[in-house]
């Protein structure tokens, strides 16, 4: 479930609240160790510890699942969590045994099932691309018009996002389609979106990512990235968002669709590396002070 690493500073722990984990996935861990780092540097500064965690991926949370982990967390339980490991049911185990997690189970399932955030946004009358649901039950369902973009729910970083032309390159994609997926309209503007950071949920920094040779324009995959001034009418969209959700530190993903945004994702686990490449802002920095500001003031 829980694979702890050599606890040297666990002696010197006189407060709960100044001890907490920073949980990953083993993959994730490895490829984030100076991510990592950064944490546990800003941490010491601030007079907190902050622990690496290796989670487990379980298979569904059943009460077997719970209880290994309540048995975990009864000899040894941290004040805080920050969570990166996109598992929300994750997120509300700790959040039932009193511990602060940092996002909250509700923004790590928004930001982890794109069919829940855009029907979320959609009810909430914020703005999304015409949006269907396709699963096991209705994989007989095909567009009438292209071309369109596949995703998969709980697809990060541009990985399983598909272009699909026509209904031959359609029939091709179904066929080898595992689990749910969301099909979307293809915005007018392919390979441009606008990253909008969010720190305590206040907007901190504006990224615009375009690519000239995919209809992704994700950073990881080569796309451009350039510093951006949001207009007062882009605020006014990112701040209506922000009355419907609590997020402590996250990114929220716009695309461009005939001269308007319309919302695309939610990241929960935004990667930094872009916005260091970019500024001096350090925003690693700030949201360990910002957690240390909530842990010790016990705001949870």
């Amino acid at each position: 479930m829980l694979i702890f690493p050599e606890r040297k500073n666990f002696a010197c722990i006189r407060d709960r609240r100044h001890y907490g984990w920073i949980l990953y996935t083993e993959e994730d861990a490895v490829k984030n160790q100076e991510y990592i780092q950064m944490y546990r540097e800003h941490g010491r500064k601030k007079g907190i510890v902050v622990e690496l965690a290796v989670y487990q991926p379980v298979s569904r949370w059943d009460r077997q699942a719970a209880w290994r982990l309540r048995e975990i967390l009864s000899k040894e339980a941290p004040m805080f969590a920050i969570n990166r490991t996109r598992d929300y049911q994750l997120a509300q185990q700790l959040e039932q045994w009193g511990i602060r997690v940092f996002n909250k189970s509700k923004i790590a399932e928004l930001g982890n099932d794109k069919a829940k955030a855009y029907q979320y946004m959609e009810q909430h009358r914020i703005p999304i691309l015409p949006t269907w649901q396709v699963t096991s039950e209705n994989m007989g369902w095909q567009p009438k018009q292209y071309p369109v973009v596949a995703k998969s729910c709980r697809g990060h970083g541009g990985t399983e996002v598909f272009l699909l032309q026509n209904s031959q390159e359609w029939e091709k994609w179904r066929g080898s389609a595992a689990g749910d997926c969301v099909i979307q309209q293809m915005a007018s503007e392919a390979g441009k979106d606008l990253r909008v950071y969010i720190l305590d949920n206040q907007i901190v920094q504006a990224v615009l990512r375009t690519s000239q040779n995919d209809f992704r324009s994700n950073f990881s995959l080569g796309g451009r990235a350039v510093l951006y001034e949001l207009s007062q009418a882009q605020r006014q969209l990112v701040e209506r968002i922000l009355s419907l959700v609590e997020i402590d530190m996250a990114a929220v993903d716009f695309l461009y669709d005939h001269g308007r945004l319309v919302f695309n994702e939610l990241e929960d686990m935004a990667g930094a590396r872009m916005l260091y490449s970019l500024s001096d802002y350090d925003i690693v920095k700030e949201y360990v002070e910002y957690i240390w500001r909530v842990v010790s003031h016990g705001n949870f």
